[in-house]
């Protein structure tokens, strides 16, 4: 006997098994790409409550379509959230993956994230500016909303009811009568047409006081592979047939190469190729060290150049010469900036395999598509044909923004017929960086009224390759203004707190206060001991105000304590907020108060962190983050904490001493 079966009766009387659902969320702009690498567990649930349906068989999870800025939900109940912004520490692929969730209802454990690869289909994918979630939160929320909605329009015509009657739960949509309920799992495996799936009606969004996920404390979901040592970066990459390659460069900005000894790069055990390349000579091999070997076997000669003389010192005199002065009408002061090193864990790197209708990049960037332009111009190969991954990257505060890796690699794979890891070391790092250019800034303001202080910037004149550096003019900007408004509160025998509160904003105002009142701001210090405040709105969207408290012996500056407020409007995860603020004030303190930059005949100076000092373990001060409770647009936090630390460090100083520091990084 046959017996006809209706796909409601289906889902209600049976155990459910089935394949995947792409949940298409047509975006402007957006279109195919393809995912990589993945993170995040995924376990089954079952349907709960009474009358639920069967709990279903895990289905094929593994089942997948090409997704754009979408929604991959497979027959387990499995959510892949899709990320097009580079992943470098900063959270920010669990903060899309936590938006998307909120507003799919969906159940956080079910989620995971791929990374996708370099696609103008997706938008912007610049990982820069701290906005990759201020400018992606409502596309997201969006994403998540229509993925949400599919959902209910299949149950609703399952159970032949109007959607709108219809409710979620974590994975779950609810029968108006609350008894019949269906995992996201079960009317996946039941199957949805793919003309219900490209209806793209949106649900509205959800009331932020209704979030569950969203404002939440959610461990990043690659921690931990980081603290197993499992996080595989560009340079852990291997691919079949592959060389590895090293650089020998020219010490000086500007030199070429006029000579080197092939023969004993050549005899190194290991070497393979010895080839000049714009900039210098590389040595490929079969394995890293012998790269490595057979660049210092090279000796090479260099021709130094028309900067060979030049140092760092002869550049900050070109500075246009501003002298601090106070008159009747105005207090001005300038303020100087040496040179930085973007000093990142990771080095730059890159890995390429360039074949004749195809060519496959691996790098640590945080600008995808300009990359993939760059690798486009060297092959002549159409677009669809340059494929560039970005893995996990070991942080790069800017550095990422440029190529120079890249084609350096892709055009020895050009000329080996072969894919080739081009290694840059810390030196060559340390020695061949986009740096924070040197600068002086002069601050300005009337002796008195109410005005916050107008700043200019004086760029130095010189052939030093400089770039963007984590939160770029806004870290030298802060320093003159913030410590200006210090200079104006003394001049005329304010409190600097009173002061900056007289002159700013509503918003400014809320953080300077936060932090005043969490900082027992007038509470007497230790002898030797001062405290120092600075307040700063990073791109003038996200406001932070730093409070600082240094004892100085000896001429020796250790900051003890920062205390830290920050509105950045919508929090999606209050610990990666205090993370990145945190981060910022460990960057920050790094620029004030170790080394930066020199130059001299022509070359960086410096070459790894035992010249190039970072903050060490020991140094590092209590650090308390308050944020400001907000249901604003999200503004970012990835380089905001960097700002105002410089300048509440030196007014802390000033407090402590009387000494009044004008220049990086601070000295006694």
């Amino acid at each position: 006997m046959t017996t006809e079966m209706t796909r409601r009766d289906f889902i209600k009387a049976t155990t459910l098994t089935g394949g995947g659902l792409l949940v298409t969320f047509y975006l402007a702009g957006c279109g195919p790409a393809t995912p990589t690498t993945t993170t995040g567990p995924r376990t089954t649930p079952a349907a709960t409550g009474p009358g639920a349906a069967v709990t279903p068989d895990p289905g094929d999870p593994s089942a997948t379509i090409r997704p754009n800025l979408f929604v991959l939900i497979d027959g387990s109940g499995g959510i892949t959230v899709t990320a097009s912004r580079s992943e470098m520490g900063q959270g920010v692929h669990t903060a899309i993956a936590m938006i998307v969730a909120e507003e799919l209802d969906a159940e956080w454990d079910q989620v995971r994230i791929v990374r996708a690869p370099a696609d103008r289909a997706l938008g912007d994918q610049v990982t820069g500016g701290s906005a990759s979630i201020s400018s992606m939160y409502d596309r997201l929320r969006r994403a998540g909303a229509a993925a949400r909605q599919v959902l209910i329009d299949a149950a609703a015509r399952t159970w032949a009811v109007e959607p709108d009657a219809c409710r979620t739960e974590p994975g779950i949509v609810v029968h108006p009568d609350g008894e019949l309920r269906l995992t996201y799992g079960q009317l996946v495996s039941a199957g949805i047409p793919d003309e219900d799936i490209r209806v793209n009606r949106v649900e509205p969004w959800k009331d932020p006081a209704q979030f569950r996920i969203i404002g939440t404390p959610m461990p990043l979901r690659d921690a931990p592979d980081h603290v197993r040592g499992a996080t595989l970066y560009t340079n852990d990459l291997t691919l079949p047939g592959m060389r590895y390659a090293a650089i020998a460069r020219c010490p000086t900005f500007g030199g070429r190469v006029l000579g080197y000894d092939r023969a004993a790069a050549l005899a190194v055990p290991g070497v393979t190729d010895v080839a000049e390349v714009d900039g210098g000579v590389a040595v490929v091999a079969d394995h890293t060290w012998a790269a490595l070997q057979g660049r210092e076997a090279l000796a090479a000669v260099w021709d130094l150049g028309s900067l060979a003389g030049v140092t760092s010192e002869e550049i900050r005199q070109g500075l246009v010469d501003s002298t601090p002065a106070v008159g009747t009408d105005s207090i001005s002061a300038s303020y100087d900036i040496p040179y930085l090193a973007h000093a990142a864990l990771e080095p730059m790197c890159a890995v390429a395999d360039v074949r004749s209708d195809r060519c496959e990049v691996w790098a640590p960037s945080q600008d995808a598509q300009g990359f993939q332009t760059a690798v486009q111009q060297i092959t002549r190969l159409p677009r669809e044909a340059v494929v560039i991954h970005i893995p996990p990257i070991g942080g790069k505060f800017g550095r990422g923004l440029y190529v120079d890796a890249v084609p350096e690699a892709v055009l020895l794979s050009l000329q080996l017929g072969a894919p080739v890891k081009l290694m840059w070391t810390r030196d060559d790092d340390m020695r061949h960086d986009r740096y924070h250019a040197m600068s002086r800034y002069q601050a300005t303001a009337p002796a008195s009224g109410l005005e916050v202080p107008r700043v200019r910037e004086i760029l130095a004149t010189s052939p030093i390759p400089t770039g963007s550096w984590r939160s770029v003019r806004n870290h030298p900007t802060a320093f003159a203004r913030e410590s200006l408004i210090d200079e104006l509160a003394v001049a005329r025998g304010m409190d600097p707190l009173r002061l900056r509160l007289d002159i700013v904003g509503v918003e400014a105002r809320r953080v300077i206060e936060l932090a005043a009142a969490e900082s027992g701001w007038g509470d007497p210090l230790p002898t030797g001991w001062g405290r120092g405040i600075a307040y700063h709105a990073t791109f003038g969207v996200t406001h932070v105000a730093e409070i600082a408290e240094v004892s100085v012996d000896g001429g020796r500056i250790r900051v003890h304590r920062v205390v830290c407020a920050i509105d950045c409007g919508t929090v999606v995860n209050p610990d990666t907020v205090r993370a990145q603020m945190e981060g910022g004030i460990v960057f920050g303190l790094t620029a004030a108060l170790k080394d930066g930059i020199t130059v001299s005949d022509g070359a960086v100076v410096q070459s790894n962190f035992d010249d190039y000092r970072l903050l060490p373990f020991d140094e590092m001060p209590e650090v308390e983050v308050h944020i400001v409770p907000s249901s604003a647009r999200p503004t970012g936090v990835g380089e905001m904490g960097v700002p105002p630390i410089a300048p509440a460090v030196a007014n802390a100083v000033f407090d402590a001493t009387g000494v009044r520091l004008r220049s990086l990084p601070l000295r006694l």
